[in-house]
């Protein structure tokens, strides 16, 4: 956290003061510069096709509110407005009744100063500003836990088919128990440098079948000879 520029102070809100935390996320930075880029580029595409059908004799909107309104249409959306800058001619002919621009200094702005910026609130004024960051970056797991125990394939705790608590309780505690065990499965798996998720591991894990070999003794009345064998299976298996 050193080298991340943080701001923090105290302010009472809703009634009760809150520890607030604001700091620049440079993934989300990138998520919101993605997606106003593409959101430019449909409009751009979009504008483009209406001045080809503009340039073609006795074309385009019948009056000049309509043209207006698809103009709004055209630069409504997140941010989009701010950067994307249309100007429609009722009074030109052809092609040059349509106009367009992209303010980059409105765009530079938001890149600079609006993009990828998280606020945190808490009440938890004896934290540390790196605890309060790293306990809400660890929210992404207790959700991918959650949506782990309702894999239908794996670890799910539903459906329970139990009608009292005492059961239900002991149902859910083995699902959790199952959960830690499957975890500590991944963990060795990434240790050995396979990066695939949870539910993918136990499929390849999956595929590894023992197999119990019955030979005959070879002699009357002798007991016959059992061998565990490993069946073949996926490399990638084996290896884990």
């Amino acid at each position: 956290m050193a080298n991340r520029l943080v701001y923090r102070c105290r302010r009472s809100l809703w009634g009760a003061e809150r520890t607030l935390v604001l700091f620049i996320s440079p993934q989300l930075r990138r998520g919101h510069m993605r997606g106003l880029q593409q959101q430019r580029t449909q409009r751009l595409d979009a504008l483009e096709q209406w001045q080809h059908t503009l340039a073609k004799p006795g074309s385009g909107p019948r009056t000049t509110a309509s043209a207006r309104q698809r103009v709004a249409a055209l630069g409504a959306g997140h941010y989009i407005n701010q950067v994307l800058q249309i100007t429609y001619h009722p009074r030109r002919k052809g092609a040059n009744r349509l106009a367009w621009a992209i303010a980059q200094g409105a765009l530079d702005a938001l890149e600079t100063e609006v993009f990828g910026k998280r606020l945190l609130r808490t009440d938890r004024h004896d934290w540390s500003t790196e605890e309060m960051i790293l306990a809400y970056q660890g929210q992404s797991h207790v959700e991918a836990a959650c949506r782990q125990l309702k894999d239908v394939d794996h670890v799910t705790v539903r459906p329970q088919y139990h009608w009292t608590d005492q059961k239900v309780r002991v149902h859910t505690f083995i699902c959790l128990l199952a959960y830690l065990l499957c975890r500590l499965i991944a963990r060795e798996c990434r240790a050995m440098g396979y990066h695939g998720s949870l539910s993918h591991v136990l499929d390849l894990l999956g595929t590894v079948r023992l197999a119990l070999i019955v030979r005959p003794s070879g002699t009357r009345g002798g007991r016959p000879r059992c061998t565990w064998v490993l069946e073949d299976s996926d490399p990638e298996a084996w290896r884990l």
